[in-house]
């Protein structure tokens, strides 16, 4: 009877044990499975905030490049104006009066100067018409010459400029006054003007030029 007891008794150990093992086998694989799910979600979120990081990385460049394009294409729109409407038509008009005004006789003691009569109807018809442009253009455009490195010589220069011809025009209406010229009256023509505008004038070009060969991709950020 004893040995049938003790039997019995170790046949329930070893159930119990059994069942503690496989509950405890159970509980590790379920825990084994959650952390593998977990480990996989983790990771696979990891990709996801990864993939979004690059994506959203690349839309910053491609908005980045879009405004370096759109201000690459202002300042060749700009400089295209400033050549346009301010220099080239203020450069080319003032080397015409380079090359007219030495052939005025009262204007220049050349040799070669016009007679008087011809002198007279190319001042009146071709100069002061000439210079009536300039000041019509400069009064209209000059905010296309503002952001010019040497823009407040520039500015100065114009002003000079402005009331030289407006001298200029007022003593050749005035009978009286028709044997003077704007030196006399303390108002000579700006010999700094014509360099100014040429120089400003070539190096838009220059910039111009440049711009145009600048491709796709290279802007700076």
């Amino acid at each position: 009877m004893a040995l049938l007891e003790t039997i019995i008794e170790l046949v329930i150990d070893k159930i119990l044990i059994g069942g503690i093992v496989l509950v405890a086998g159970h509980w590790v694989n379920k825990r084994f499975e959650i952390f593998k799910s977990e480990t996989n979600e983790k990771y696979h979120q990891r990709q996801l905030i990864a993939e979004l990081e690059h994506q959203q990385q690349q839309q910053i460049s491609e908005l980045e490049n879009q405004i370096a394009v759109a201000r690459h294409n202002a300042e060749i729109e700009f400089i295209e104006r400033q050549i346009s409407e301010f220099y080239w038509p203020i450069y080319l008009r003032l080397e015409k009066d380079n090359v007219m005004w030495k052939r005025i006789k009262s204007l220049s003691s050349d040799a070669n100067v016009l007679p008087e009569a011809a002198s007279l109807a190319i001042e009146k018809d071709f100069i002061l018409k000439n210079h009536q442009e300039i000041v019509e253009i400069i009064e209209s455009k000059i905010h296309l010459a503002e952001n010019a490195m040497n823009g407040k010589d520039l500015i100065n220069e114009l002003l000079k400029y402005i009331k030289h011809v407006a001298v200029y025009k007022t003593i050749r209406s005035v009978k009286e006054l028709q044997k003077f010229n704007p030196v006399d009256m303390q108002e000579p023509f700006p010999d700094k003007l014509f360099p100014l505008i040429e120089n400003n004038f070539r190096e838009l070009q220059q910039r111009y030029q440049y711009l145009r060969t600048i491709k796709f991709g290279e802007f700076e950020k």
